[in-house]
């Protein structure tokens, strides 16, 4: 091989490595500003307010707004469950810092609908983005725990989604 052409080559690889760290700076400055996460769901227009609240939630209404392809939040609740009164109150709190309105239904309600196939224990908090279930709360795992019985969690594991 000749002179010129080890030049050409030594001069190619440089241009590709610089080119590798480029992209390979892109794709870390990417990852770490969130740029591959799943985007926040976006509630529909109508659900936020000044004056939020927690309303209650029929199936009828619930199968019209999955129907709908509605984003909204529904509280799955059970009368006498101190669990469930706490994390109620989690869920106004985080309603009126975050200026929207949320939906309540009731346990024995919710058996009948499609969330029945995603959660399996009350209470919960469903996030519910263009009809489907993006997240939910798990009364049944210990990983969830913590945003059962500590406001600053529960906040934080809503708004990672909202």
């Amino acid at each position: 091989m000749s002179a010129e052409k080890k030049k050409q080559m030594g001069v190619l690889g440089l241009v590709v490595a610089l080119v590798v760290v480029l992209l390979g700076g892109l794709v870390f400055v990417g990852a770490t500003s969130g740029w591959f996460d799943d985007p926040k769901v976006v509630l529909d227009v109508e659900y936020y307010t000044d004056m939020p609240e927690i309303k209650d939630l029929s199936v009828e209404e619930y199968t019209n707004l999955v129907e709908a392809k509605k984003s909204f939040v529904i509280f799955i609740d059970q009368s006498g469950c101190v669990t469930a009164e706490r994390v109620r109150e989690y869920l106004e709190e985080y309603i009126k810092e975050a200026g929207f309105s949320a939906y309540r239904m009731m346990f024995s309600d919710m058996k009948t609908t499609s969330l029945h196939d995603y959660v399996k224990y009350y209470p919960s908090v469903v996030v519910m983005d263009r009809g489907t279930v993006r997240a939910f709360l798990r009364a049944d795992v210990d990983d969830d725990a913590e945003m059962y019985n500590n406001y600053d969690a529960f906040k934080n594991w809503l708004a990672q989604y909202l």
